[in-house]
């Protein structure tokens, strides 16, 4: 469950991860950035995936050392990078495994903004073309000063026309939209 304070929670375990993953001891940083994302990624996608996983992760019966050690497993499996494998197993000695969906998708965002990324959602009634949804792109990337990772989906019920999403920022352009925006200043009259 999400709240102000497990987003304080992972936001001090992921700032704690971003620094060390960016410090000068470390010979490329952007390369341990992307390691450890790709590295969570697979993580949340497993999460995902099996509800046997999530239920260990937040299993409150099992010990601090049994937790860490399948989480160590796993990720020598996945053959994760070692500060990724030493930021789990502390994740699971300090019992925060509950909140790993929150802190994955906070690195992932941190990391697109230490590359000068941003994520962006496409929201379309029809199917565009490639070279359609990349304008769009290049368009958005112009406007934010940031390469654009543009996330494209379909929605029949906007009618017409586009809609972007941007974090907490929501540009209709949509028919569906227009029409009740239209509906609520034709009531207001």
């Amino acid at each position: 469950m999400k709240t102000s304070g497990t987003t304080r929670i992972a936001e001090r375990y992921v700032k704690a991860l971003f620094d060390v993953a960016q410090s000068s001891t470390l010979k490329n940083s952007a390369a341990a950035l992307d390691s450890i994302e790709k590295d969570l990624a697979a993580v949340g996608r497993a999460l995902d995936e099996s509800a046997d996983f999530r239920h260990f992760l937040t299993n409150p019966l099992l010990t601090r050392q049994a937790q860490a050690g399948a989480v160590k497993a796993l990720l020598a499996k996945m053959k994760a990078q070692a500060l990724t494998q030493q930021f789990m197993a502390t994740l699971a000695h300090q019992r925060r495994l509950g909140i790993l969906p929150e802190i994955i998708a906070m690195f992932t965002k941190w990391a697109q903004a230490a590359r000068g990324e941003m994520a962006a959602e496409l929201i379309v009634a029809a199917p565009m073309k490639d070279k359609e949804t990349a304008l769009v792109a290049k368009g958005l990337g112009k406007a934010y000063g940031k390469t654009m990772n543009l996330t494209v989906r379909q929605d029949a019920s906007l009618l017409g026309g586009i809609m972007v999403k941007i974090g907490s920022l929501q540009l209709d352009g949509s028919l569906a939209g227009k029409l009740a925006r239209l509906n609520q200043i034709l009531r207001a009259a």
